[in-house]
């Protein structure tokens, strides 16, 4: 197996997509749609690494907080449009939930707050087809992001269109643990993604609880034709090293804060 191939699945989930990303050709011009945007940085990398293949970024993104966030950093930057609002299956409006760090917000309700108090608020939804269709880039979503705190199957649901005609590249997030009401599987977003096409290619930034056991992770998704040939090599990840520099990318930084925050709360 190739030394680079070997050095991209012991960093994080960005450096895997970036190796990824520099060994292809084709599509160029397209654009990075972040849904869960926090305060742009994931896309805000990728433009500047890829300039060529990434012409334009989408952040949807409902918390006003973070929205002002993104205005204050890329607000000049006419490649980023900010979308102030939550993806849902349909529009509309819905209360939007969030306690402690702004990054954990979500439509859905938590399960345990860890004593922290929840601010409500009544944000507007849209649906991802719909707004891409507004944004002329229906046909041109070449990654797609979605960090939406367990509502992410529902996200998908809402951009059924642009999967069949964009084939994006799909990052989400796989919660295992009960964190919120009503949380999409994991299992069930992987088999809703097979069935257009679509399987796993990547699995990164795995976080456990204090029993062992699995809680949460991020995985990228692609369509089948883009996964590469079954041959004979094949190498382990190196698990202890991926984990010390997990934190080197943006989500796995969020990641550790989270975990920081869930363990401040039961103490």
């Amino acid at each position: 197996m190739p030394p680079t191939v070997k050095l991209a699945l012991q960093g994080s989930l960005e450096d895997w997509l970036e190796f990824q990303l520099a060994a292809q050709t084709d599509r160029p011009g397209g654009a990075v749609v972040d849904v869960g945007a926090y305060h742009g940085d994931f896309a805000a990398r990728l433009l500047a690494r890829f300039p060529e293949r990434f012409t334009a970024a989408v952040l949807v993104e409902p918390n006003p907080e973070n929205q002002a966030e993104i205005r204050r950093r890329l607000g000049n930057d006419g490649r980023f449009h900010l979308v102030s609002a939550a993806c849902d299956t349909k529009a509309g409006t819905r209360e939007f939930n969030c306690a402690g760090p702004s990054y954990t917000g979500s439509l859905l309700t938590y399960t345990d707050t860890q004593g922290q108090p929840v601010q409500r608020l009544t944000v507007p939804c849209v649906t991802l087809d719909e707004q891409l269709h507004r944004l002329q880039l229906l046909d041109h979503a070449r990654l797609l992001k979605i960090d939406t705190q367990g509502h992410d199957l529902a996200v998908l649901r809402g951009a059924t269109e642009t999967l069949r005609r964009s084939h994006p590249w799909i990052v989400v997030e796989l919660i295992y643990a009960p964190l919120y009401q009503s949380q999409a599987r994991p299992e069930e977003i992987a088999v809703w993604l097979a069935q257009l096409g679509y399987v796993m290619a990547a699995h990164f930034n795995e976080y456990y609880n204090e029993a062992g056991f699995l809680a949460w992770a991020d995985a990228c998704f692609v369509p089948a034709a883009s996964r590469g040939p079954v041959t004979e090599q094949f190498c382990a990840r190196p698990t202890f090293q991926a984990a010390a520099d997990a934190g080197s990318g943006l989500l796995g930084k969020i990641r550790k804060e989270y975990k920081r925050w869930l363990s401040h709360g039961r103490h």
